[in-house]
């Protein structure tokens, strides 16, 4: 019997060292070194687990700020991040709450945070001013080498290569801790840019940089982008040009430092999944052009788990440019929207911003667009929450075209949260002609600081040339 006792009073102490160890158990950490000069010296400190972090930092033209800050490392299992700072972070916040960070421990001096899978959060001590961007990063996987076949290899340190061009079954590697100032054009079938390094562009003029644009995607077929970083683009960021089929995955850009920055441009192409993203910056989120004469249409095209930031346009623009075929199966979800435009206008204003902007050209149609499960934190600034309007919108050779038609589109589980203060969040909703009408929208479960919003709410116009729009009061 004493045997018999002594082993079960074994077996309950090993069991609960095995239980102990499970919940407390610590990440393999994997982090990357900046390159001599590119390190932040003098904003946060910050440790995953003990290990020192590099911080990078980002361009930006917010009043008072002028620049903020990022970094990044894997991890697999629970870690624990310790941030400091010359500055007062007593009343720091994390955001977006999704990820389930969790701050335990706060001081002026210190926060400590924890996590137990990968996130991209920001960490604000003062609202936008100079936040700290931290993305944790799931452990890389099947790394290409150097000397691989038909790989394009950039390992750690700075790199100055100008216009790196890409073509079928090649793939751009940029590892952790690689610095690339340059610019990639990718034309043709199953090209992958990947990799934990960064693609940099402020050492370009607007407009003038090594190509049209940082990562410029043309007539690709089954493209594959993910996990890098951009930062302090020229022009428009990200661009899919004429594409069919592609994945962009856990990308993340940190622009803001002029207008005309979009994150990522998606032009005449369809078949595209956006997911595990991060993009801060001047301009559009992700806008949906159709710029090709002739071109096909924009469609199937899904944006999901995503983390957006505008400082001065629209996180979704879909149309503007309208010279395709048409547009649609355009479908966002689980969105989590941490900061919107700066610049109010109002909704008759030619370069209004909003949320959602749905604004259908050229005798365009633009159909079946779902966006759902959006948290939108308010900041205390009024935005447009969504814009359904066909437009005459002159650009290039086109300088009176016929606005288009909107039809079949719904959203659902808008959670707007945060400080209410100016936030007024219009539902605009007009058509311009009898053919150029708005017909079939539907809204569920839109929520403003915990109040449903109604087709009779004082934020809901509705106006001319607009059929069969819907308030229903619950999801189905």
């Amino acid at each position: 019997m004493g045997k018999k006792n002594g082993f079960w009073r074994l077996s309950v102490a090993v069991a609960a060292a095995l239980v102990w160890a499970s919940v407390d158990v610590r990440a393999e950490t994997t982090i990357y070194p900046a390159p001599q000069g590119e390190a932040v010296e003098g904003a946060y400190v910050v440790k995953v687990d003990g290990k020192p972090l590099d911080i990078y930092s980002a361009q930006d033209q917010e009043e008072g700020s002028g620049e903020y800050y990022f970094t990044s490392f894997d991890f697999d299992g629970k870690v624990k991040i310790e941030i400091s700072a010359p500055f007062s972070l007593a009343a720091a916040t994390v955001a977006p709450e999704r990820f389930g960070v969790k701050v335990v421990e706060q001081t002026a001096e210190t926060t400590i945070l924890e996590a137990d899978k990968p996130f991209q959060i920001s960490f604000e001590p003062n609202k936008r001013i100079k936040p700290l961007l931290i993305f944790g990063n799931a452990p890389e996987i099947d790394a290409p080498k150097p000397g691989d076949a038909n790989v394009v290899y950039f390992g750690p340190g700075v790199h100055r290569p100008g216009k790196i061009e890409l073509t079928d079954g090649q793939t751009l590697y940029l590892a952790g801790g690689a610095v690339v100032q340059g610019a990639v054009l990718a034309r043709g079938k199953n090209i992958v840019v990947r990799g934990r390094g960064i693609l940099a562009g402020e050492e370009s003029p607007r407009f003038n940089g090594p190509g049209r644009f940082m990562l410029d995607c043309v007539d690709c077929e089954n493209l594959t982008v993910r996990d890098i970083t951009f930062r302090n683009p020229w022009s428009w960021t990200f661009v899919l040009w004429n594409c069919d089929g592609a994945t962009i995955d856990g990308v993340k850009i940190c622009g803001s430092r002029m207008i005309n920055d979009d994150a990522l441009d998606l032009v005449n192409s369809s078949n595209i999944i956006v997911k595990n993203c991060f993009f801060r910056t001047q301009d559009d989120s992700i806008a949906v052009k159709g710029m090709i004469a002739g071109g096909p249409a924009c469609e199937n095209i899904a944006v999901e788990d995503c983390v957006f930031w505008t400082d001065r346009a629209n996180i979704f623009r879909v149309g503007y440019e309208c010279e395709c075929e048409g547009m649609r199966a355009i479908c966002a979800k689980n969105i989590d929207i941490l900061y919107y435009s700066v610049n109010y206008r109002d909704p008759s204003e030619y370069w209004a911003n909003a949320l959602i902007w749905l604004q259908p050209n050229q005798k365009m149609t633009m159909e079946d667009c779902r966006f759902e499960n959006f948290s939108v934190r308010a900041d205390g600034g009024d935005i447009i929450a969504l814009m359904a309007k066909p437009m005459s919108c002159s650009y290039g050779a086109f300088e009176n075209p016929t606005p288009g038609r909107l039809t079949n589109c719904s959203f659902v589980n808008f959670n707007v949260w945060g400080e209410k203060g100016d936030f007024n969040g219009m539902i605009f909703v007009k058509g311009a002609s009898e053919t150029s009408d708005v017909d079939g929208l539907r809204f569920e479960n839109i929520v403003y600081f915990g109040e449903k919003i109604g087709k009779d709410a004082a934020c809901v116009r509705i106006e001319g040339f607009a059929e069969n729009i819907e308030f229903a009061e619950k999801t189905e």
